[in-house]
């Protein structure tokens, strides 16, 4: 589903009563989300198409508007950061706000910012173990990844699932980028390393209020990388937030993601699809795309690989990746 792209600078810090109302009565939604919503004044769309547009006046922390109802802060001098939803409909937005050294803040959208796949497609896409094709979260001009161990935590509140079910998946998917788990026999040559941390009560730096999603400042700049659960509006399956600073290398560094899955789904957390599947969402295939992003990887709209946005209920084949997929790790990695 492509998503109208727009921008706004949000004037302000306070919330108005009539948002409050509304997301008090969202009971879905977390008190720090009630209390750090954007309250927006809206201003003119700018083109849906890979481009870069300059903001004036803004602040750092300040939110800004990227998408239609997607919403992040400005960062620090030097920093980025990046957003990426996720629909159960084949379709996805990403973008970035940064913010360089010389005091320009600019909202880039990479080439995969409004990548949609429609169902049905996969006939016409290239299989998952000849296409090579990848990109960067950050886009192709600031690839951006860890250089040091990427170390996460789990945040259990709201998840509709057990603790063990829950962790497991998780810790699978985070597993996926280190060992280059792949369908196509491709050996593991991405030297990224990770570990589990145990669980938190940290909130991830993911918000919503009043249907709109947005990325928090304090959350994504306490370099504590959390994973966890809460309510997402319409069709949203997931949410990661993620930030980079350039340090002077080929490759910028990232420095925190987190990430949200939407409580309301169904999930599927093993390696199998039980045999009266509807419309369950394997929480393994899902949590790889997400941390394919937190490690740096942007979309491919080539279906078959695991960083295409096409998701499908009662599969689990991305859950491994694919050529291009390894392909983009291994350039980063």
């Amino acid at each position: 589903m492509v998503r109208t792209s727009r921008w706004t600078l949000l004037l302000g810090g306070a919330l108005i009563a009539a948002v409050a109302t509304a997301c008090t009565a969202e009971v879905d939604s977390d008190i720090d989300d009630i209390r750090d919503a954007p309250d927006a004044t809206r201003v003119p769309p700018i083109p849906d198409a890979q481009s870069t547009e300059e903001l004036v006046d803004v602040a750092v922390g300040e939110l800004v508007e990227v998408e239609d109802g997607i919403f992040l802060p400005v960062p620090e001098p030097g920093e980025s950061f990046a957003i990426e939803v996720l629909h159960d409909d084949g379709g996805t937005s990403t973008t970035t706000l940064t913010h360089d050294r010389d005091g320009h803040v600019r909202i880039v959208f990479p080439d995969d910012h409004l990548v949609a796949l429609p169902e049905g497609t996969s006939a016409a896409c290239a299989s998952k173990c000849s296409d090579s094709s990848f990109s960067f979260v950050f886009g192709a001009d600031s690839p951006a990844k860890w250089k040091s161990k990427l170390e996460w935590f789990y945040r259990h509140n709201q998840s509709p699932i057990s603790y063990s079910a829950a962790v497991g998946a998780f810790k699978s998917a985070a597993a996926a980028v280190p060992s280059s788990r792949n369908s196509c026999g491709m050996d593991d040559k991405v030297s990224a390393t990770q570990v589990f941390r145990g669980e938190t009560n940290v909130l991830p730096g993911v918000g919503v209020a009043d249907g709109e999603i947005f990325c928090k400042f304090n959350e994504l700049s306490d370099e504590i990388n959390v994973i966890g659960w809460g309510f997402l509006p319409g069709n949203t399956l997931a949410v990661a937030c993620v930030r980079s600073v350039f340090d002077g290398g080929p490759r910028d560094r990232l420095l925190d993601v987190d990430m949200r899955f939407d409580k309301a789904y169904s999930w599927i957390t093993g390696n199998g699809v039980p045999a009266n599947c509807t419309d369950a969402y394997s929480l393994r295939a899902v949590a790889t795309h997400e941390f394919g992003h937190a490690y740096g990887l942007g979309h491919t709209n080539q279906c078959n690989q695991v960083m295409a946005p096409l998701v499908s209920p009662c599969t689990n084949a991305n859950r491994k990746f694919g050529k291009g997929d390894v392909l983009g790790l291994r350039s980063l990695y």
